[in-house]
């Protein structure tokens, strides 16, 4: 899991992959001591992986190119 501080916001990852569904990306926000107000977004890539550990890897890409998090925790861009 990869986890980054974007404009005052704790952005992290996590990453699951099934067979040949393509992996996708759990990205979860939180403003520091402020436990309700956690988000959590899904981003499907368009790759498969063999293993899970390439998966992981392509959510700690998501997490690498968010820009910045609006005020309500929305990341910007969220893509893979």
């Amino acid at each position: 899991m990869s986890a980054r501080e974007i404009d005052g916001w704790t952005v992290s990852s996590g990453a699951f992959q099934s067979g040949d569904v393509p992996a996708i990306a759990d990205v979860a926000t939180q403003k520091e001591g402020q436990p309700e107000s956690g988000r959590f977004f899904r981003v499907v890539t368009d790759h498969t992986f063999i293993d899970l550990s390439d998966a992981k890897t392509a959510a700690d890409v998501v997490v690498d190119r968010i820009e910045s998090v609006d005020e309500n925790g929305v990341p910007y861009p969220l893509t893979y």
